[in-house]
Order: structure tokens, then sequence, then C-alpha cells
């Protein structure tokens, strides 16, 4: 028995993790407040007036996110007229996000314990409280991730060979994340990121073809956003607030980033004497953005600022958590010169006044295992061990998510 799990316990993993997911859609599982329910509940309306009239105004069901994932369930729902088989079906479909996590890592040949634990990596997507409600309740985050991990896919083929040219896994890379974009319009960002690789490994010529057809395939966004302008209004963005969103972005990422850090320093594979210079310049950061902090009614910083007010009644905590982020957002941009350029357009892709923990997951894990060039990650691969804790790790936030247990506190 312990010689089968030994030689099986990746995918026994990952198919315990698939099974959780249907039983926590058989008990309409949610977060707070039922925000992917009431999400689901009120953007239904608008997938029927799409069967209608595609240009129909999202303004009507509070909507502000770019239409393709309910054009096509406009069309599915033609034929599926049961909410409950709909999203049902959509539940399975968001099972493809981590399956090709996996394959997107895997593109390199790996040996049989590096497969197994990535395979756990994989599964940890599932464990993910916002990627399971919104799986759960066929939202518009699972459609848009589906479409960006598919154009991570075709980048890392690309990258494998990282031809000059433009070859298919180019083109259909960007095909994907013009798809992702349709979806939710704040991954038009990564164009900048992607644009800038092929820039400096791709012929003029290439590079002119391949901009080009950015710029054609983005006139369907622009003239949507032009008919709809409440898709850019309805954000909330005010540069004015840039100590809210650096702050509030980057204490979400460290509920993901920590645990990987600690692990790494735990099993020594990085050193504090590395972190010294990015620590002192992070510190300085995050001092100079607090001393004009006071958010009234902001709607940022997700769990741990919930955490830092309820328990501590400071802002001590978050700052900490911000402080964290910066510090090895810093380390891996000198570990990689193109990190520098990736990790800054993740901290500012929503610089808005409303940002929620699940903007930033399971999207943020999916890029630190793929696009982000680390040591850090290294270790997840080569140690079962450590990547045990951490999906271990995801499981225990999953339960505290779904028990609502910093909501419930009060020491007032």
């Amino acid at each position: 028995m312990n010689n089968f799990f030994s030689l099986n316990k990746g995918i026994i993993i990952f198919f315990v993790s698939c099974f959780s997911l249907l039983i926590s859609f058989f008990l309409n599982e949610d977060g707070s407040g039922d925000g992917a329910r009431g999400d689901f509940e009120v953007t239904y309306g608008f997938i029927l007036a799409l069967q209608e009239n595609l240009l129909a105004d999202p303004k009507d069901w509070t909507l502000v996110h770019t239409p393709l994932h309910f054009i096509i369930l406009s069309f599915i729902t033609r034929i599926i007229t049961d909410t409950s088989i709909l999203r049902f079906l959509f539940c399975f479909f968001a099972l493809s996000i981590p399956i090709l996590l996996y394959l997107s890592s895997s593109i390199l040949k790996l040996d049989q314990v590096k497969k197994t634990n990535l395979l756990v990596l994989s599964s940890i997507v599932i464990m993910i409280p916002s990627f399971r409600y919104t799986s759960i309740w066929a939202n518009d985050l699972i459609t848009s991730l589906f479409f960006f991990i598919l154009s991570i896919y075709f980048y890392k083929k690309w990258e494998n060979k990282k031809t000059n040219f433009l070859d298919k896994n180019l083109l259909f890379q960007i095909l994907f994340l013009v798809l992702a974009t349709y979806t939710r319009q704040y991954f038009a960002v990564f164009f900048i990121y992607f644009l800038t690789i092929y820039f400096l490994h791709l012929s003029i010529q290439s590079f002119i073809k391949l901009f080009i057809l950015c710029v054609i395939s983005s006139i369907p966004v622009f003239y949507y956003v032009y008919l709809f302008p409440e898709l850019l209004t309805g954000q909330h963005i005010s540069l004015k607030a840039i100590n809210f969103f650096i702050l509030g972005n980057s204490s979400i990422i460290s509920l993901t980033l920590f645990p990987i850090i600690l692990l790494n320093l735990i099993f020594k594979k990085i050193t504090l004497k590395s972190l010294i210079k990015p620590f002192i310049i992070a510190l300085l950061i995050v001092i100079v953005l607090s001393l004009n902090f006071n958010p009234i009614d902001w709607k940022g910083g997700g769990v741990n600022y919930l955490i830092s007010k309820k328990i501590f009644q400071n802002n001590l905590f978050f700052y900490f958590t911000s402080l964290v982020t910066i510090t090895f957002f810093i380390y891996m941009a000198l570990e990689n010169k193109e990190n520098a350029l990736l990790l800054l357009i993740i901290l500012f892709m929503f610089f808005s006044l409303q940002v929620y923990q699940r903007y930033y997951e399971p999207m943020f894990f999916i890029i630190f295992f793929t696009l982000i060039k680390t040591n850090l990650s290294r270790i997840f691969l080569e140690n079962f061990k450590t990547t045990f804790i951490l999906f271990f790790y995801f499981v225990l936030y999953y339960f505290a998510s779904i028990s609502d247990l910093i909501y419930t506190i009060n020491f007032n």
C-alpha cells in the first residue's frame, strides 16, 4: 500500500483535489457574502440578453468586463437551459486550468520525481478558494484564466525553441492572450511583457508583423469600450491612490508568496544575507507609501488587510505583508532582468481602489511557476516534502476561507 502511494502520490492528490471540488459544487460553496453566486445570478440576465443582441449594454447588469465569456455562454445556454447543469459542466471545464499548468511547466523534459511534484503543484490551484467558487458559479475569471494559461503554454513552447520568426506557437500565444483580454480587459497589460521579449528575439520584420497583428486584434476591445465606457469608468481607477494599490496588491500577493519564501528559507535555498539589499529598498518604499495611507471605504488589501484591522487593529501586519512581497519582487528582479518588467506589470496591473483577493488568485501562482525565472521555484520540483507542505498550506487556507474565520472575529 505504501509503495502504491509512493508511486502514484501525485495522481492520487490531483484526483482527490478534483473530487473535493465536485463535492463543493453540490454544496453550492461560495466566497464571503455570496459574491460569486450573486455575480452569476445577476449576469445570467446579460447572457440571455446576448442571445437577442450581442451588443447588449453590460452596465444594465453592473458588468465591467469585456464580454467574451458571456457571449460564449449565450450560445451554450441556447442548448443547456438548466443553470445547474451549465454550472456543473463549467466546473469540469475549470479543471483544464491545473492540467494546462502541468503541461506548460512540463514542456521541458522532467524526470518522474519532478513530474510528480509538478502534478501536486498543479493540484494546489484546485484548492485556492477563489478558483473553487468561481469554478462552481461559472465566473468569467475562470474563462479568462483558461485563455491566459493556454497563451502561456504556447509561449513556453516557443521559448523552448526561441525562433526568430513568426512560428505557429507564437501566433497561438498571441491569439489566446487576445481571447483572455476579450474576456477580462486587464490581461491586455501582459502584451507589454510578451512584446518586449519578442522584440529582443525576433527579426525586425517578424516583430513589425506581430505588432500590427496585436494592434488589429485590439480594435474590437477599443470599440466595445467606446460603446460602453463604464468598462473603464466603473473600475474605480485612481492614480492618486498609488500608495493604496501598491501596498494593497503586494499584500494580496504575499498570501501566495509567503509559504514559498518560508520553505526556501527553512531548507536553506536562500540566505538572509542575500535579502539585505532588497529588504532595505523595500522597507524604504513601504515607509514612504505608508505616510499618506488613510483609506476610507477602500476595497483592497484582501485577506491580510482584514487580518491587520480585525486582529491587530492597526496597519502594521498589513505593511509587513506588503514588505515581504516587495522585498522578494526586488530579489527576483535582481535574479533575472526579464523578471523586473513582469513583476512591475503584476504589481501595477490593478491601479484601482477596488481590488479583490480573487484578482490575483490563482493568476499569480500560475505566473510564478511558469513565467517568472527564479530559483525560488526549483525546490518544489526537486523536493516532494516541500511541495506537499505547500499543498497543505493551501488546504488550510481553503478551510479558513470557507469558515469565514476572519469575518467572524470581533475584538470590540
